[in-house]
């Protein structure tokens, strides 16, 4: 990284530790699009330089800046599937580009410097209310950050004094009644098995969020997305005990949300959206918990209780069954499907085995290499019958992507990484979807940050780039560097 700063740092007006620097990185910043604005005062607000008053009212103008970002909530793909646009998606959202991923970023962020804002911003960050998803969709809403945030404000902002006097209680009670969808129940749940509140209190906040939950119903997509959500019950339910508490009232109304939800239209392909064998797995970040993936079975072994009745077959059979997801099926037309063959050229030979490592960067190798990328140029999505603008975004840059991965430590890797930065200055894509575009674009800035000696022209290249965001991230990058932890995820 700071060999990185070497090579670009003529392109600064002074170095990055001086305030008329970060000024001018600032004014870039504030010149772009919401959310790229935000994201970069948040990242320079993390500088130790900066007082910590200016760190504050950097953060505070972050989150005011967050309401513009195109993207209102983070989502996860469900499916995943060769070919399929789930994997970049998903690594578009990571980005935390979105507007509720933003603000709580500025939130946690001011935390630690001033609670009581912290807390103050929080307030004005309205709950979670996403649209009701279509069997037809595949992206899922992640509400979960807001709701660890909540808690985190809850355990850290108040004084003893506010404790004794039951901030948090209030603090938490504002926000556990006011869930209208299944992907907010696991996270409330979440949320008060770890809340440090009186027994009295606890109670209560318990049974407002029994009463929302089982009136939660109609949206089949993020139910069964959701469906896993019994480990977090029954957390909540082990809470419930520890403090002489009865969970019934909760099981009750879980129950009642299971049968509702269970019982209702259902989506036809709900079995392979919950990683059953065959199927295309669920896209969580975290492994599959196969316990909790049978709602029913859980229910009726971990959590029921007397006199709670098991739930029975014929309340948990669909009334009916309706749907499937769409958009999963990628590079259908012909010139996709001719760009796809001729990428499989450089992996495997004419016998179908893959090239083995003494076979690749030889001259005939290379000159495939050369070839594919003439033929990358040429695919324009205006051909006839191609593909809509978002799909061809997605399969083009991801065929460049996927040739870096191939070629990365080899003698053309700066061939393709040219080649790939060309395609992506002011792709008109940007103004349609702005995070998925700097996918692509913070990749390839995060690959040269990560190996900056041999990476020193394209660099150089970089920084001259009139393309103001990627100018500004170029910087960016030297001023408030990131670590490959941050950076690996979007490759």
């Amino acid at each position: 990284m700071k060999t990185l700063a070497v090579i670009l740092m003529p392109m600064l007006c002074a170095a990055a530790d001086a305030p008329a620097g970060i000024d001018a990185l600032l004014d870039a910043a504030r010149a772009a699009p919401a959310e790229f604005a935000a994201d970069a005062m948040i990242r320079i607000a993390a500088l130790d330089q900066l007082e910590k008053a200016r760190r504050i009212e950097l953060l505070e103008q972050a989150f005011r800046r967050a309401s513009g970002a195109q993207q209102p909530y983070k989502r996860h793909a469900t499916f995943l599937r060769p070919g399929s646009p789930s994997g970049l998606l998903n690594r578009a959202y990571g980005q935390d580009l979105d507007a509720m991923s933003l603000r709580l970023r500025a939130i946690e962020a001011l935390l630690p410097l001033n609670g009581q804002k912290a807390r103050e911003l929080l307030l004005e960050t309205p709950p979670p209310k996403t649209p009701r998803l279509k069997c037809e969709d595949f992206l899922m809403y992640d509400v979960g950050r807001f709701y660890d945030t909540l808690e985190s404000i809850a355990r850290q902002s108040f004084t003893a004094q506010e404790i004794q006097a039951g901030g948090p209680f209030r603090w938490l009670e504002r926000f556990t009644g006011a869930i209208t969808s299944p992907v907010q129940v696991a996270p409330v749940a979440r949320m008060l098995a770890a809340a440090s509140v009186k027994d009295a209190d606890f109670r209560t906040l318990v049974n407002s969020f029994a009463e929302a939950l089982g009136k939660v119903s109609g949206d089949d997509r993020s139910f069964a997305y959701s469906i896993p959500a019994g480990k977090q019950i029954l957390a909540l339910v082990e809470e419930l005990k520890r403090r002489q508490s009865s969970p019934l009232p909760l099981l009750e109304a879980y129950r009642l949300y299971l049968v509702n939800n269970l019982s209702a239209a259902r989506c036809a392909d709900d079995d392979a959206m919950l990683g059953n064998p065959g199927s295309f797995g669920l896209v969580t970040g975290q492994a599959i918990d196969q316990e909790a993936q049978d709602a029913v079975a859980f229910f009726n072994q971990s959590l029921r209780m007397a006199p709670l009745q098991p739930i029975q077959e014929q309340e948990s059979t669909p009334s009916r069954l309706e749907g499937v997801a769409t958009g999963l099926r990628t590079c259908e037309d012909a010139e996709c499907r001719a760009i796809a063959e001729q990428y499989r050229g450089l992996v495997f030979g004419e016998n179908g085995s893959a090239y083995r490592p003494d076979q690749i960067y030889t001259p005939a190798w290379r000159g495939k290499v050369r070839d594919f990328l003439a033929a990358l140029s040429k695919w324009q999505e205006s051909a006839p019958g191609a593909q809509p603008a978002a799909e061809h975004f997605r399969m083009k840059s991801a065929a460049y992507s996927d040739l870096l991965n191939l070629v990365f430590n080899g003698p053309d890797r700066e061939l393709v990484l040219r080649a790939t930065l060309d395609y992506l200055k002011r792709n008109r894509f940007q103004q349609e979807n702005r995070m998925e575009w700097f996918l692509p674009v913070n990749a390839l800035i995060g690959r040269v940050a990560m190996d900056p000696v041999a990476m020193g022209r394209l660099a150089d290249e970089l920084g001259k780039v009139d393309d103001p965001t990627i100018a500004l991230y170029v910087k960016l990058e030297i001023v408030a560097p990131r670590t490959p932890d941050r950076i690996l995820p979007l490759l």
